[in-house]
């Protein structure tokens, strides 16, 4: 052993040595974290742990399969920034994991943290024995590592070796008959690559719009289309062939890259409730589909229901942009390809959990590019192909080290963020008191935010600054160039521990206050009308030319317009309850087609009047109702995940598949997605996976 790493392993000797030894020793201070500590998964058997320390000083991790620990891996910084890299993993095992720090000779140790290795889903790794010329350079335009690639037709066996090697892609040989097939596959089963990494199927069964990555001979190429989902690429070999459609670069003679010229129009879910504008309805109409029959399953499988929490918590809601499928689970997250499934990488946050939404906010958006979550005090800012976060934004300086980051949106030029008091937001997830369902103050306290902040999305620079008594989190809405939110005004608020506010600490006090999103300034406020009621929830719905401020209480729902403009009343509706549980009397509503649905009841946007009453099919279960054009998707009669349609005024089911309860299932990208939130229900045989939904021919008609 080198003498460093002998000096490495006697100073951390404490961060590695049985629990039971660690008590007897003198109290060790707790680690300051800047940014807490995250990983990644790079192989089946190593991952990336990286984490920021507040003080400078030599830092080392320790981990092992219990909590004696036993390996150190020390940092090769001796800053605040860190990062190793554990390689020996055993693929599927847990290990225990903590911190260590030394400054001026004083050591500070963390807390320990859980990995689990069965939440990764990483491929394993193969060799190209044969690259071809222009292989490498290709692979490096591609948008994203992994997801499927399919070789097509005469193309050599080694463009799939080289891809598979090259990325973490599953590569598909596409080929022409069962002899070739047959070769390929006792070929690399010989070599053991044969499997996840390379496979080969008959042309004619690789399904349509499924591929990232397409390598096909140019004169094959108008056959080969049709396996290229939306936001796939191609690679063209052989003398050039023209197809109308795409733009080419040349990578070398005979290679050429390509895409689509104009990327497909695909409705994005990048906040909690499908926009910042919380319409919970992003757009999407599913090529006009109203009934499940007309949805064919396009993927099904991970994450199953190891990944996430029990469904009762009411957790944040997936997220689907640029292709990819974001879904939080238990202190962690994943990416999958929108149109294939593929995982494309998974992150493990030990303090990214967040719960109890209705009464809070989302701690996550993205945008095409990159994947915006609240950890603590930060907001992480995550590439969306890779999963690398790539910095972290900060709260104003004077919020800093007594607030973490409450609520988060991002806009074209801008993220919108709040600083909240720390400890505010939600954790708890376990016995009936987690189910949030209640109407006691322990269920219902909305959580607030100190100050509302908008950041240059460049730079993460600060451009406007609101600092408030309480802002509601659950009713902050963007929507065009408006900022609405409830703010209340009462100083003796900043003397309060806690941001989680009772009713009565809001409603007597409330202004609905309206800001330009570029500037921060004030555009209007407007006293929030009398609320003479039990406010179980505070909802804000934007559209063009309104504020909905929505909230619940005495077997009602109570909506109230204010005009986008002036901040002027507009109208005001109050509807029944259809039960007081189960979610029922906490819906959220849906803002769509310029109507107002929370079942039972239709409104109309424009003037509140009730259209219809005794509709939107019988309801059963906690998620809350989700708009996809025609029809509204909601938990219907006997539990499953349903459709209403809103022509037919009845309902259709898929009779296994349960969401979680609030919001686990999407409409966006042309698809429905279904990722698992149901895992731990007792009322009933659901299936426990995750599922894509595509209407029937559509995403295979895109070009």
């Amino acid at each position: 052993m080198q003498l460093r790493q002998l000096v490495i392993v006697a100073f951390w000797i404490g961060l590695a040595v049985p629990s039971h030894a660690q008590d007897k020793q003198p109290a060790e201070e707790p680690i300051g974290f800047g940014v807490r500590p995250g990983v990644r998964f790079l192989t089946p058997t190593s991952a990336e742990i990286r984490w920021e320390t507040t003080i400078a000083g030599p830092a080392a991790v320790a981990f092992g399969p219990t909590r004696k620990l036993g390996r150190v891996i020390a940092s090769q910084s001796s800053g605040t920034s860190h990062r190793v890299v554990v390689d020996d993993l055993v693929p599927g095992k847990n290990y225990w994991y903590r911190f260590g720090l030394n400054q001026g000779g004083k050591r500070s140790f963390s807390s320990f943290y859980q990995l689990e290795g069965g939440m990764n889903y990483t491929p394993p790794k193969v060799e190209a024995s044969d690259v071809p010329a222009g292989a490498d350079e290709a692979i490096k335009r591609l948008v994203q590592p992994g997801g499927y690639a399919v070789v097509y037709g005469d193309v050599a066996p080694s463009w799939c070796e080289a891809i598979a090697a090259g990325t973490s892609m599953t590569v598909v040989a596409a080929v022409d008959d069962a002899d070739s097939l047959q070769s390929l596959r006792r070929r690399w089963y010989a070599d053991q690559k044969y499997g996840i990494r390379l496979t080969a199927q008959l042309k004619q069964d690789v399904p349509d719009a499924i591929a990232n990555l397409v390598v096909v001979p140019a004169e094959q190429i108008n056959d080969a289309t049709r396996l290229l989902a939306p936001m796939g690429q191609i690679i063209k070999l052989g003398a050039d062939h023209e197809i109308d459609g795409f733009s080419w670069q040349t990578v070398t003679p005979g290679v050429r890259f390509g895409r689509r010229a104009a990327a497909p129009q695909l409705a994005a879910w990048g906040h909690q409730y499908g926009s910042s504008g919380n319409a919970s309805y992003s757009g999407e109409m599913l090529g006009g589909v109203d009934d499940t029959a007309d949805l064919e399953v396009k993927w099904i499988g991970r994450p199953g229901a190891d990944f996430g929490i029990d469904r009762n918590p009411r957790m944040p809601a997936p997220l689907a942009v640029g292709g990819r499928l974001f879904h939080q689970g238990m202190n962690r997250m994943i990416a999958l390809d929108a149109f294939n499934g593929a995982v494309l990488w998974s992150l493990e946050i030990p303090d990214l959990r967040r719960v109890n939404i209705p009464r809070d906010c989302g701690n996550w958006c993205a945008d095409e590019s990159h994947v915006y979550a609240a950890v603590k005090d930060r907001l992480w800012v995550i590439d969306a192909a890779s999963g690398e976060m790539i910095r972290t934004m900060l709260l104003p300086e004077e919020y800093e080290g007594n607030s973490e980051w409450g609520y988060v949106a991002v806009t074209e030029h801008r993220v919108v963020g709040t600083a909240m008091k720390r400890g505010s937001g939600y954790s708890g997830f376990w016995d009936k008191a987690a189910w949030y369902d209640g109407k006691d103050d322990a269920a219902t306290a909305k959580v607030c935010g100190s100050a509302i902040v908008g950041y240059d999305k460049q730079y993460g620079s600060i451009d406007w600054q609101r600092d408030a008594d309480a802002i509601v989190h659950s009713t902050i809405t963007i929507f065009g160039d408006h900022v609405y939110f409830v703010e209340v005004d009462d100083p003796a608020l900043k003397q309060s521990s806690s941001g989680k506010l009772l009713n009565r600490q809001i409603w007597n006090a409330a202004s609905i206050v309206c800001l330009d999103l570029e500037t921060g300034a004030e555009r209007w406020t407007s006293k929030v009308p009398p609320q003479d009621h039990e406010a179980l929830i505070s909802f804000g719905l934007a559209d063009d030319n309104q504020f909905v401020l929505q909230t619940s209480g005495k077997n009602e729902f109570h909506f109230v317009s204010l005009d986008a403009k002036s901040g002027k009343p507009r109208w005001k509706q109050s509807v029944e309850w259809p039960e007081d549980h189960h979610s029922a009397h906490i819906q959220h509503a849906v803002l769509m087609n310029g109507q107002i649905f929370v079942q039972p009841h239709i409104l109309s946007a424009d003037d509140g009047r009730v259209v219809k009453s005794g509709t939107l099919g019988k309801r059963r279960g906690c998620a809350t109702p989700i708009g996809a054009g025609n029809s509204i998707i909601y938990r219907g009669g006997t539990g499953p995940l349903s459709l209403w349609s809103l022509e037919d005024e009845k309902p259709s089911e898929f009779t296994r598949l349960r969401p979680s309860c609030w919001l686990s299932t999407i409409p966006a990208q042309g698809m429905l997605f279904s990722p698992e939130g149901g895992g731990g229900c007792s009322c009933g045989g659901w299936m426990e996976t995750s599922i894509g939904f595509a209407p029937v021919l559509s995403l295979g008609d895109v070009q």
